[in-house]
């Protein structure tokens, strides 16, 4: 602007307000426009959190899904895993059996007594192996017969009352895993006669 051009202050602000109080069509349609492609916009960002949500929900569900389904195999492979050690253990049971009769055998023997000490020790050595799994002896001689511990492979008749239902003879030792019977001792069991 040179020096001698006068700039009127109050007029140019009088043209701006005039410009500012008449908005052109022109105006009107570019403000309506930019509304319309709000609300557009608006309407897509609802549409796609409505996605969202549903996606996170089928996440949430796979993962529950995912997570029943490891537990369940952890599940599934203890057991299987419980099985096979139990099956395991028992197996060496017969060993013991046998053991416990060579030493019954070796006993009425006058000249065996190392013979049955040394059978003795390999006994209890296997005892103690299996009992640092769990595996323990139940003696059944004498017991109230029960059938979650012991199998009748007998029944004796017997004159004494207190016999009654007892375990007279145990034709295979019992054991037990923890609480529960690994294997039954196989008894004979008195019957009071008449």
């Amino acid at each position: 602007m040179a020096p001698d051009d006068d700039f009127d202050a109050v007029a140019a602000a009088k043209e701006l307000d005039d410009l500012l109080a008449s908005p052109s069509a022109k105006d009107d349609t570019y403000t309506a426009s930019l509304e319309s492609d709000i609300e557009e916009l608006n309407a897509l960002l609802a549409k796609k959190d409505a996605e969202l949500v549903k996606a996170n929900a089928r996440a949430d569900h796979a993962n529950a899904e995912i997570e029943a389904a490891s537990r369940r195999l952890a599940a599934a492979s203890a057991k299987e895993l419980e099985q096979r050690t139990r099956r395991l253990l028992e197996s060496f049971l017969p060993v013991i059996d046998d053991l416990d009769r060579a030493i019954a055998a070796a006993k009425p023997i006058a000249d065996s007594a190392d013979v049955v000490e040394g059978l003795g020790l390999v006994r209890r050595g296997v005892l103690t192996r299996l009992g640092q799994f769990g595996v323990t002896h139940v003696p059944a001689l004498g017991e109230k017969f029960d059938p979650l511990r012991h199998e009748a492979m007998a029944m004796v008749p017997v004159s004494d009352a207190a016999q009654d239902g007892r375990v007279i003879d145990v034709m295979r030792e019992g054991y037990l895993i923890g609480e529960d019977t690994l294997r039954p001792a196989g008894v004979a069991v008195g019957k009071r006669q008449g």
